[in-house]
């Protein structure tokens, strides 16, 4: 009992700050910092770096005043071999052009899905604004869901049933109970957990979002416009070919890891 106490304590914990934060930047951005310039309309993506750049700090002080911990460690901010990294990467750009082959085809991109939105909303911004997004966002992002949160459901459950909570989680805080867009956001979490898991280090799913996030917004500006349903169909087999060769050359490569077990911060169930 004590241990489901101190996970639910930790979990309400982040939760929490999520959200407190989230709404106070949210106001803070579009209340006094969106109507001072049009650039803003570009680059409304600046409204989660304002989320990030404080969301970070808040946990890391939570983590080391409420709890005595540090939150980096307790994360797995471990260095990765070579291989690893490749494979994060590889496995990343191809969830990136699988997406934005998805979101492409016309039935996805009409207004009955949110899609299209959601893209246009990220990849809009001026490069080096996505750049500091796709940087220190997904850093705070890996941080929070993979790196605190999955891993405290690992303590006082299996791991499996660790992503999925974790998974469910991530859908419903990033997209707010749109169910398409939550399903969406529910696979990538898996597969980027799954990762985290392998691995034994959280630069593995910040590596392959960075890749995947990064190729989507090159796409999105510089790839082809078309949007036959054939050649997107092509596309995400091809693409979805690519993760599944991932995956199976993170499965063989886990197995050569090792990671010293004074420095473990949660033994899998």
């Amino acid at each position: 009992m004590k241990a489901w106490g101190m996970m639910l304590a930790r979990v309400a914990v982040v939760i929490g700050l999520y959200f407190a934060w989230f709404i106070a930047a949210q106001k803070l951005f579009f209340n006094y910092v969106y109507p001072r310039s049009t650039w803003f309309e570009q680059n409304t993506v600046t409204v989660i770096i304002l989320n990030d750049m404080v969301g970070l700090p808040l946990m890391l002080l939570a983590w080391k005043f409420i709890f005595k911990e540090n939150l980096f460690k307790a994360a797995k901010f471990r260095v990765m071999d070579g291989k690893s990294v490749a494979i994060a990467l590889w496995i990343g750009l191809g969830a990136g052009l699988f997406t934005v082959a998805f979101s492409r085809l016309p039935a996805i991109a009409s207004d009955k899905y949110k899609f299209f939105e959601l893209f246009d909303y990220l990849n809009r911004a001026e490069w080096y604004v996505f750049l500091v997004f796709l940087i220190l966002g997904n850093i705070y992002k890996e941080t929070l869901f993979r790196g605190i949160l999955m891993n405290e459901f690992r303590r006082v459950l299996p791991v499996w049933m660790a992503i999925v909570i974790q998974g469910v989680l991530y859908g419903a805080l990033f997209f707010l109970g749109d169910i398409p867009l939550s399903l969406y956001g529910f696979l990538g979490a898996v597969i980027f957990a799954l990762l985290y898991v392998w691995f034994k280090s959280i630069w593995a799913p910040i590596a392959a979002q960075i890749a995947c996030q990064g190729s989507q917004y090159l796409l999105w500006h510089y790839g082809p416009k078309t949007t036959d349903v054939t050649l997107m169909s092509i596309v995400m087999a091809v693409a979805a070919a690519m993760i599944a060769v991932g995956i199976f050359l993170a499965v063989k490569h886990r197995s050569s890891i090792t990671v010293p077990p004074s420095s473990e911060a949660v033994t899998p169930t």
